[in-house]
């Protein structure tokens, strides 16, 4: 019996302990989680800066999607878009959205969101490249998809109509840009790759079958890029679903393993106050 008891008490003893320091070590990770939300510490230099790229540090300020919203309005003069006006306020958009970022991912790491960073390379490893808009606008950084995700959310909030459009060449791999409707046709826009803007507004802002339908002008649209590769990946275009924004599950990973992020401390303690009651409590404890 001695023996017995004595085990029993070793057993509680090492349950006890395994959960504290797990407890613990959650709950440290969420302090840090807390710290960043409040007080960003994510480098505000880009990992990667290309010269020709119009990045301006300064926008650095714009954090969220309300924040840019707010930035778009202030350069356009009101918050309500003028009837026939749709087109100017969706090139500031555009506009911003090339100045905010410099090209490259946005990943999850250890202090934001720090369940998707430990689960991503189980589920799949992308699923920790950031899509929820507003944790895109805590880095400088941004890839193809995430500049356009960040400009379709804003956009459908301001009650545009977009739709994704998406490339992918087997030598040049893929690309990620977005359209949106007014003036009853649809507008091609490619914040990440940066077109020459001129070229655009003088010929209607065309979408991209139209800019297909004349290579001479793709290709006079995208002057930094070679003819070979303007012709070959932006000819593979293909369409996401209208007024949809891309990566839903992706977003509702995101957004579920943030809650993690946040409370897993405090569901760890309640599972641990439940099995010391179901095991060491009662007789056992007596």
């Amino acid at each position: 019996m001695k023996i017995l008891t004595y085990l029993k008490s070793k057993r509680r003893i090492l349950f006890k302990l395994s959960f504290i320091l797990l407890i613990s070590f959650f709950f440290q990770v969420f302090i840090l989680e807390l710290v960043n939300l409040f007080y960003p510490n994510f480098s505000k230099t880009p990992d990667v800066y290309v010269g020709y790229e119009k990045y301006d540090p300064s926008l650095g300020r714009l954090a969220s999607i309300e924040d840019v919203t707010e930035f778009c309005d202030s350069l356009y003069g009101s918050a309500k878009i003028a009837p026939g006006d749709s087109g100017t306020y969706a090139n500031i958009v555009s506009r911003v959205m090339r100045y905010r970022f410099v090209h490259g991912y946005s990943w999850y790491h250890l202090g934001h969101n720090y369940v998707a960073t430990l689960l991503a390379p189980v589920v799949h490893r992308d699923l920790s490249a950031i899509v929820v808009p507003d944790d895109i606008l805590k880095y400088p950084n941004a890839a193809c998809s995430q500049q356009s995700i960040v400009a379709m959310n804003l956009l459908m909030e301001k009650g545009f109509m977009v739709r994704k459009v998406g490339f992918y060449d087997k030598k040049y791999g893929g690309h990620f840009c977005y359209e949106v409707r007014y003036d009853n046709s649809w507008h091609f826009y490619d914040p990440n790759r940066e077109p020459d803007e001129k070229v655009l507004a003088d010929n209607g802002r065309p979408s991209i079958e139209e800019l297909n339908k004349n290579k001479e002008l793709l290709i006079k649209a995208f002057p930094r890029d070679s003819a070979e590769f303007v012709t070959s990946l932006y000819s593979t275009y293909s369409y996401g679903k209208e007024g949809k924004l891309p990566g839903k599950n992706a977003i509702m990973f995101q957004t579920f393993t943030k809650f993690l992020s946040y409370f897993l401390w405090l569901i760890l303690v309640i599972v641990y106050i439940l099995l010391n009651r179901r095991f060491f409590g009662g007789k056992n404890k007596a």
